[in-house]
Protein backbone atom coordinates (compact mmCIF):
# COMPACT_ATOMS: atom_id res chain seq x y z
CA UNK A 1 0.00 0.00 0.00
CA UNK A 2 1.59 3.46 -0.86
CA UNK A 3 -0.11 4.96 2.20
CA UNK A 4 -1.34 8.25 0.67
CA UNK A 5 2.26 8.87 -1.28
CA UNK A 6 1.87 11.01 -4.45
CA UNK A 7 3.25 10.51 -8.03
CA UNK A 8 3.97 12.84 -10.36
CA UNK A 9 3.89 11.65 -13.88
CA UNK A 10 4.59 12.33 -17.52
CA UNK A 11 3.26 10.77 -20.82
CA UNK A 12 0.31 9.34 -19.04
CA UNK A 13 -2.18 9.82 -21.79
CA UNK A 14 -1.03 6.42 -23.14
CA UNK A 15 1.72 3.55 -23.17
CA UNK A 16 4.05 3.23 -20.72
CA UNK A 17 3.09 6.99 -18.86
CA UNK A 18 -0.64 5.34 -19.07
CA UNK A 19 0.63 1.67 -17.47
CA UNK A 20 2.64 3.38 -14.72
CA UNK A 21 0.07 5.47 -13.61
CA UNK A 22 -2.73 2.60 -13.49
CA UNK A 23 -0.39 0.68 -11.24
CA UNK A 24 0.33 2.91 -8.87
CA UNK A 25 -3.52 4.31 -8.65
CA UNK A 26 -3.92 0.56 -7.81
CA UNK A 27 -1.37 0.99 -5.04
CA UNK A 28 -3.34 3.75 -3.56
CA UNK A 29 -1.51 6.45 -4.68
CA UNK A 30 -2.33 10.15 -5.89
CA UNK A 31 -1.70 10.68 -9.25
CA UNK A 32 -0.76 14.02 -11.17
CA UNK A 33 -0.74 13.25 -15.06
CA UNK A 34 1.34 15.19 -17.72
CA UNK A 35 0.20 14.96 -21.31
CA UNK A 36 -0.65 16.01 -24.22
CA UNK A 37 -4.33 14.90 -24.30
CA UNK A 38 -5.03 15.34 -20.58
CA UNK A 39 -7.61 13.41 -19.22
CA UNK A 40 -8.44 10.00 -21.42
CA UNK A 41 -11.02 7.63 -20.65
CA UNK A 42 -8.87 5.06 -19.87
CA UNK A 43 -7.96 6.93 -16.22
CA UNK A 44 -11.01 8.17 -15.07
CA UNK A 45 -10.39 7.94 -11.34
CA UNK A 46 -10.77 9.58 -8.39
CA UNK A 47 -7.11 9.79 -7.54
CA UNK A 48 -6.01 10.84 -10.60
CA UNK A 49 -6.14 14.70 -11.68
CA UNK A 50 -4.93 15.12 -15.45
CA UNK A 51 -2.95 18.13 -16.70
CA UNK A 52 -2.75 18.84 -20.13
CA UNK A 53 0.34 20.62 -20.51
CA UNK A 54 2.53 20.26 -24.39
CA UNK A 55 6.63 19.06 -23.11
CA UNK A 56 7.62 20.30 -26.29
CA UNK A 57 6.53 24.09 -24.79
CA UNK A 58 8.92 24.58 -21.75
CA UNK A 59 7.48 28.12 -21.06
CA UNK A 60 3.99 26.52 -20.63
CA UNK A 61 5.11 23.73 -18.60
CA UNK A 62 7.56 25.92 -16.71
CA UNK A 63 4.91 28.39 -15.40
CA UNK A 64 1.92 25.36 -14.77
CA UNK A 65 4.35 23.32 -12.90
CA UNK A 66 4.78 26.26 -10.49
CA UNK A 67 1.04 25.83 -9.70
CA UNK A 68 1.25 22.54 -9.75
CA UNK A 69 3.81 22.05 -6.84
CA UNK A 70 2.15 24.87 -4.94
CA UNK A 71 -0.94 22.98 -4.77
CA UNK A 72 0.51 19.57 -3.66
CA UNK A 73 3.64 18.18 -2.31
CA UNK A 74 4.96 14.75 -4.01
CA UNK A 75 6.88 11.64 -3.43
CA UNK A 76 8.07 10.45 -6.76
CA UNK A 77 8.50 11.65 -10.25
CA UNK A 78 8.29 9.60 -13.17
CA UNK A 79 9.17 10.86 -16.91
CA UNK A 80 7.66 8.30 -19.11
CA UNK A 81 6.77 10.59 -21.99
CA UNK A 82 8.74 10.14 -24.91
CA UNK A 83 8.50 10.70 -28.87
CA UNK A 84 10.26 8.86 -31.48
CA UNK A 85 11.50 10.50 -34.91
CA UNK A 86 13.78 7.89 -36.99
CA UNK A 87 15.71 8.25 -40.24
CA UNK A 88 18.92 10.00 -41.25
CA UNK A 89 19.83 12.89 -39.76
CA UNK A 90 18.93 15.43 -43.01
CA UNK A 91 15.81 14.26 -43.38
CA UNK A 92 14.87 16.32 -40.35
CA UNK A 93 13.77 19.80 -40.09
CA UNK A 94 15.76 21.81 -37.00
CA UNK A 95 12.05 22.54 -35.78
CA UNK A 96 11.97 18.67 -35.79
CA UNK A 97 15.42 17.98 -34.02
CA UNK A 98 14.57 21.11 -31.12
CA UNK A 99 11.63 18.92 -30.70
CA UNK A 100 12.50 15.21 -30.36
CA UNK A 101 15.76 16.64 -28.04
CA UNK A 102 13.14 19.20 -25.64
CA UNK A 103 10.03 16.48 -25.03
CA UNK A 104 12.85 13.17 -24.78
CA UNK A 105 15.15 15.57 -22.78
CA UNK A 106 15.11 18.90 -21.89
CA UNK A 107 11.50 18.48 -20.54
CA UNK A 108 12.37 16.07 -17.77
CA UNK A 109 15.15 18.31 -17.05
CA UNK A 110 12.49 21.02 -17.09
CA UNK A 111 10.55 19.24 -14.28
CA UNK A 112 13.71 18.22 -12.13
CA UNK A 113 14.93 21.17 -11.80
CA UNK A 114 11.28 22.97 -10.10
CA UNK A 115 10.43 19.69 -8.44
CA UNK A 116 13.98 18.65 -6.69
CA UNK A 117 14.39 21.75 -4.32
CA UNK A 118 10.99 20.31 -2.81
CA UNK A 119 12.34 16.88 -2.32
CA UNK A 120 15.51 18.39 -1.25
CA UNK A 121 13.51 20.34 1.97
CA UNK A 122 11.95 17.36 2.89
CA UNK A 123 15.19 14.84 2.54
CA UNK A 124 13.31 12.10 0.79
CA UNK A 125 11.90 11.41 -2.90
CA UNK A 126 12.56 8.88 -5.47
CA UNK A 127 12.52 9.86 -9.08
CA UNK A 128 12.43 7.29 -12.23
CA UNK A 129 13.24 8.12 -16.22
CA UNK A 130 11.99 5.59 -18.73
CA UNK A 131 15.14 5.43 -21.16
CA UNK A 132 15.78 3.44 -24.13
CA UNK A 133 18.12 0.88 -25.45
CA UNK A 134 18.75 3.34 -27.12
CA UNK A 135 20.44 5.05 -24.84
CA UNK A 136 22.92 1.91 -24.58
CA UNK A 137 23.22 0.93 -28.02
CA UNK A 138 23.10 3.18 -31.13
CA UNK A 139 21.29 1.89 -34.92
CA UNK A 140 20.27 2.72 -38.26
CA UNK A 141 18.09 5.92 -38.82
CA UNK A 142 18.86 6.48 -34.91
CA UNK A 143 21.02 8.95 -34.27
CA UNK A 144 18.08 11.42 -33.35
CA UNK A 145 16.34 9.94 -30.89
CA UNK A 146 19.62 8.15 -29.53
CA UNK A 147 21.02 11.56 -28.75
CA UNK A 148 18.34 12.70 -26.82
CA UNK A 149 18.16 8.74 -24.64
CA UNK A 150 21.63 9.12 -24.34
CA UNK A 151 21.58 12.66 -23.11
CA UNK A 152 19.24 11.38 -20.81
CA UNK A 153 20.98 8.67 -19.29
CA UNK A 154 23.84 10.89 -18.64
CA UNK A 155 21.74 13.36 -16.88
CA UNK A 156 19.88 10.51 -14.61
CA UNK A 157 23.23 9.12 -13.59
CA UNK A 158 24.71 12.65 -12.93
CA UNK A 159 21.36 14.15 -10.96
CA UNK A 160 21.78 9.95 -8.63
CA UNK A 161 25.09 11.69 -7.64
CA UNK A 162 23.76 15.27 -7.27
CA UNK A 163 20.72 13.85 -5.08
CA UNK A 164 22.39 11.51 -2.75
CA UNK A 165 23.23 12.91 0.36
CA UNK A 166 19.68 14.35 -0.12
CA UNK A 167 17.96 11.25 0.86
CA UNK A 168 16.43 11.37 -2.62
CA UNK A 169 16.73 8.17 -4.94
CA UNK A 170 17.01 8.48 -8.90
CA UNK A 171 17.06 5.72 -11.35
CA UNK A 172 16.29 4.41 -14.86
CA UNK A 173 14.84 2.15 -16.30
CA UNK A 174 15.98 1.50 -20.20
CA UNK A 175 13.32 -0.65 -22.11
CA UNK A 176 13.72 -2.75 -25.65
CA UNK A 177 10.67 -2.46 -27.74
CA UNK A 178 7.87 -2.41 -26.31
CA UNK A 179 4.17 -2.86 -27.59
CA UNK A 180 2.42 0.18 -27.24
CA UNK A 181 1.10 3.34 -29.48
CA UNK A 182 5.45 4.44 -29.95
CA UNK A 183 5.25 2.97 -32.78
CA UNK A 184 2.02 4.18 -34.29
CA UNK A 185 3.05 6.49 -36.97
CA UNK A 186 6.32 4.84 -37.01
CA UNK A 187 7.25 2.51 -40.70
CA UNK A 188 8.80 -0.65 -38.16
CA UNK A 189 7.54 -2.24 -35.12
CA UNK A 190 8.32 -5.30 -32.45
CA UNK A 191 7.16 -8.45 -34.10
CA UNK A 192 3.61 -10.09 -33.54
CA UNK A 193 4.52 -12.74 -30.60
CA UNK A 194 4.45 -12.29 -27.27
CA UNK A 195 8.51 -12.84 -27.07
CA UNK A 196 8.78 -10.25 -29.58
CA UNK A 197 7.98 -7.30 -27.33
CA UNK A 198 7.27 -5.97 -23.69
CA UNK A 199 4.38 -5.49 -22.69
CA UNK A 200 4.01 -1.57 -20.77
CA UNK A 201 2.40 -3.17 -17.95
CA UNK A 202 6.01 -4.78 -17.48
CA UNK A 203 7.74 -2.02 -17.30
CA UNK A 204 4.81 -0.44 -14.91
CA UNK A 205 5.72 -3.26 -12.80
CA UNK A 206 9.28 -2.62 -12.59
CA UNK A 207 8.38 0.84 -11.80
CA UNK A 208 6.49 0.26 -8.84
CA UNK A 209 9.03 -2.43 -7.47
CA UNK A 210 11.98 0.21 -7.61
CA UNK A 211 9.28 2.54 -5.92
CA UNK A 212 8.70 -0.08 -3.01
CA UNK A 213 12.43 -0.48 -2.34
CA UNK A 214 14.13 0.55 0.86
CA UNK A 215 15.05 4.16 0.98
CA UNK A 216 18.50 2.61 1.98
CA UNK A 217 19.25 1.57 -1.57
CA UNK A 218 19.37 2.64 -4.87
CA UNK A 219 18.28 1.14 -8.09
CA UNK A 220 20.88 2.26 -10.45
CA UNK A 221 19.46 0.83 -13.99
CA UNK A 222 17.51 -1.76 -15.09
CA UNK A 223 17.64 -2.62 -18.58
CA UNK A 224 14.68 -4.82 -19.98
CA UNK A 225 14.60 -6.71 -23.61
CA UNK A 226 12.00 -8.85 -25.23
CA UNK A 227 13.28 -12.24 -24.91
CA UNK A 228 13.66 -12.64 -29.18
CA UNK A 229 14.08 -9.44 -30.47
CA UNK A 230 12.17 -9.30 -34.10
CA UNK A 231 11.17 -6.27 -36.12
CA UNK A 232 8.61 -6.23 -38.85
CA UNK A 233 8.94 -3.27 -41.08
Amino acid sequence: MADGKRALITGTSSGIGLAIARRLLEQDYEVTGISRRGQVDALRHDNFCAQAIDLDDLGILETRLKTILEAREFDCFIHAAGQGYFGSIEQFSVAQIEKSIRVNLVSGMVICRSLLPRLRRRGAGRIVFIGSEAALQTGKKGALYSAAKFGLRGFCLSLREDCASDGIQVSLVNPGMVRSPFFDELPFAPGALAENAIEVADVAEVVSQILNTSPHIVIDEINLSPRVKSIVR
